[in-house]
C-alpha cells in the first residue's frame, strides 16, 4: 500500500525549492509541480500554511538577498537585480522601495561601503608591502662565463 504524504511536507518541499533556487527563473507552477499539486491547490495551500502567496514569498527571498548584495558588495544595482532572479530593474526598484521604503541606492548609501568589509590578512599585507630586492641571478643578466 502506497504511504500519503502530507500536504505539510510537499509545501515545505516547495519552499526549499524557492530558497535555493531564488535566482533562477522560477514559476508558481514550476514550484507547484516539485509539490505535486496543481498551481491554484498549491497557491491556496501555501498561502493558508505560511501567510502569504507563493509569489510573494519568492520575491521576498530574492529583495533580501538583494539587501544583503546592496551592502556587502560594490555590484551595480542592475547586476544585483539580475544575480536575484529579477528581470527588469524598474520592477525591482519599485518593490525594494515598497518593501524597504527606500530605493536600491538609497538604501546602499545608508551602509559602509562594502571594501571596509574586505579583511587581508597581515602576512599577505607584509608580503605584498616589503621592498624587492634583486640578486646577480635576479636582475635578467644570469651568469657570465
Amino acid at each position: 500500500m502506497a504511504q500519503v504524504v502530507p500536504h505539510a511536507r510537499h509545501l515545505l518541499r516547495a519552499k526549499d525549492l524557492m530558497d535555493s533556487r531564488y535566482a533562477e527563473r522560477l514559476t508558481v507552477a514550476d514550484v507547484a509541480r516539485a509539490a505535486g499539486l496543481g498551481r491554484a491547490q498549491f497557491s491556496r495551500e501555501f498561502k493558508r500554511a505560511f501567510g502569504e502567496s507563493p509569489h510573494v514569498y519568492l520575491l521576498t527571498r530574492r529583495l533580501e538577498r538583494a539587501a544583503a548584495m546592496l551592502r556587502f558588495t560594490d555590484r551595480s544595482v542592475a547586476e544585483i537585480c539580475m544575480s536575484v532572479g529579477l528581470e527588469s530593474i524598474g520592477s525591482f526598484t519599485t518593490s525594494f522601495t515598497r518593501t524597504y521604503g527606500v530605493s536600491p541606492t538609497a538604501y546602499r548609501s545608508k551602509f559602509p561601503p562594502a571594501s571596509t568589509f574586505a579583511h587581508v590578512p597581515g602576512c599577505v599585507v607584509r608580503f605584498y608591502g616589503r621592498p624587492r630586492h634583486q640578486t646577480f641571478r635576479e636582475d635578467g643578466g644570469g651568469a657570465r662565463t
